[in-house]
């Protein structure tokens, strides 16, 4: 069974979420800035719940290609990011479960995998093969950043005492991210050229619903033609008789 959802609504709906976030963790922040108000622990709660809204977010935009074509891996890391968030929610609000180690490493390690899925079905579904040795390097140099942030959260500092291999992999991670983006952006354009130039004058891109508009409309013609024809044919009928 195929999932299909309409990209732009998905899109707007995510988008949408993440701008209230943003707008809501900004005006907090300023707030706290300017002493507006205290920081209390409910307000500390929010803002970290904010957060946390916002960046799963910015994972899930990063899943629409895979939601949208239906790729059921990438739908399964889309839901894992959103376990991911409603488990950090819980433990943000559910103070005792914070005491509970087993809580926090299935918290860390959902969230670990989830990403890394999320990144690697990003970039495939829109690249495979090309650039294949560049995602490979991607994918190792940002795993090593996750592990490096798991072992912090978890209380342990062992990959942390390197920490100029830490930073080297968060640059290299960084700079990698972007010379792909920019490659998704340059083969989408070379497609959004093939289908203009193959088209032509004789195609254009509609919607959906003014396609089904149009159809109902030549539906509607044909009928009046029938309708016509029908008429035509009674009244030369009926002059033949009277001859």
């Amino acid at each position: 069974m195929e999932i299909k959802i309409e990209r732009k609504k998905l899109v707007k709906i995510i988008s949408t979420v993440i701008l209230i976030c943003v707008i809501s963790a900004a005006i907090i922040g300023l707030g706290l800035l300017f002493a507006l108000f205290g920081l209390s622990d409910p307000l500390a709660n929010i803002l970290l719940s904010l957060l946390t809204v916002f960046i799963a977010g910015l994972f899930l935009l990063n899943s629409i290609n895979a939601i949208t074509s239906g790729n059921k891996v990438g739908i399964f890391a889309a839901c894992m990011i959103v376990v991911s968030a409603i488990l950090f929610l819980l433990l943000i609000w559910a103070g005792s479960l914070g005491e509970l180690e087993v809580f926090k490493y299935i918290i860390v390690i959902v969230s670990m995998v989830s990403i890394l899925l999320n990144l690697i079905i990003g970039h495939y579904i829109v690249l495979g093969k090309s650039l294949l040795a560049l995602q490979i390097f991607l994918y190792l140099s940002f795993s090593y950043v996750e592990l490096v942030l798991a072992f912090a959260i978890l209380g342990s500092s062992a990959l942390i005492t390197f920490w100029q291999i830490f930073v080297t992999a968060i640059i290299i991670s960084l700079t990698l991210w972007i010379v792909l983006k920019v490659k998704e952006k340059n083969i989408a354009q070379n497609q959004t050229e093939k289908k203009t130039t193959a088209g032509g004058d004789e195609y254009v891109t509609i919607t959906k619903q003014e396609y089904e508009n149009l159809k109902a409309e030549v539906e509607r013609l044909k009928e009046l033609t029938k309708g016509a024809e029908t008429g035509v044919v009674a009244e030369n009928t009926e002059n033949t008789e009277n001859v």
